[in-house]
This record gives structure tokens, C-alpha cells and sequence, in this order.
């Protein structure tokens, strides 16, 4: 139904983009790019704070917050809203989501143009974006349900 494999921003992609921007990258930038660069789970800022904490235990919940909105201003990343909840998504690439009902977990689910051209059909109205949120149980909420 859909894939896993999808292009992902390294590290060193983002630290080019970042500089491109203009912006200072200091080593808890740094660790909060590699955070998010070699996650697949679309952490909340909470989750980036706990896990740049473990590498530099004094970094601010300031910094982790002001470096996630840096990185959003620059659209290095992006928000995922979902019942209240932020989670960041570094993966640039055209893609939709899927979160699953019961452990809130959001994966991405590559675009694809059968689909899109699908849904185009608007009617006259210009389309500048679009995003797809698919919802159900994840394989292995599901396998743990079944079991």
C-alpha cells in the first residue's frame, strides 16, 4: 500500500541548507539537525530536547525550541499537527503521512502521481499544495491487538 523508502536529508545536506540560510550552526544546532535528520518518527520538541540532552546536558529547552523554530522559518523542517501534538518532519521530499489510531505513531508514505492527479480535479481552483494524512493501525499495534 505504501512505502517506506523515501529520500531523507543528511545531516550534512541540512548543515549546507542551514549555512545557505545564514545561520550560525553551533554544536547544539548541530545536534538538533543530526536529531532530526536520523530520526523516522517526527519527534515533538520535547523528544528532540530529552535526546540533544543526552549529548550536551545543558542545552536550554530555549535553544532546542528557538534552533526548531530557526529551521522552520528557513523551511528546513516541517510541522505535523495532530490532536494538539507538534512533531517535526525534516523530509523535504513531496510525501504524505500515516499516523496510526492507537500509538499516535507518524510515518511518511511516499507521494505518488496516480493518486495526486486523482485528486486534482478541483474544480478551476489553483492548487499550491497538498498533504494526505492517511489513519489506521500500524503493523504492529495491529499484531499486538491480533495476538
Amino acid at each position: 500500500m505504501y512505502s517506506n523508502i523515501m529520500i531523507r536529508l543528511t545531516p550534512q545536506k541540512l548543515t549546507e541548507l542551514v549555512a545557505e540560510r545564514g545561520l550560525k550552526m553551533t554544536p547544539q544546532r548541530r545536534a538538533i539537525v543530526e536529531c532530526l535528520a536520523a530520526t523516522r518518527v517526527h519527534p515533538t520538541a520535547d523528544e528532540v530536547f530529552m535526546d540533544v540532552n543526552r549529548r550536551f546536558p545543558m542545552t536550554s529547552r530555549a535553544t532546542v525550541y528557538n534552533t526548531l523554530n530557526l529551521l522552520i522559518d528557513a523551511e528546513l523542517v516541517n510541522i505535523i499537527e495532530e490532536s494538539g501534538v507538534k512533531r517535526f518532519d525534516p523530509n523535504l521530499e513531496p510525501h504524505h503521512h500515516f499516523i496510526c489510531s492507537t500509538c499516535g505513531m507518524v510515518e511518511d508514505v511516499e507521494a505518488t502521481d496516480r493518486l495526486e492527479t486523482t485528486m486534482l480535479n478541483t474544480g478551476g481552483h489553483q492548487v499550491e499544495s497538498m498533504q494526505i494524512t492517511l489513519r489506521g493501525t500500524c503493523a504492529l499495534c495491529f499484531e499486538v491487538k491480533n495476538d
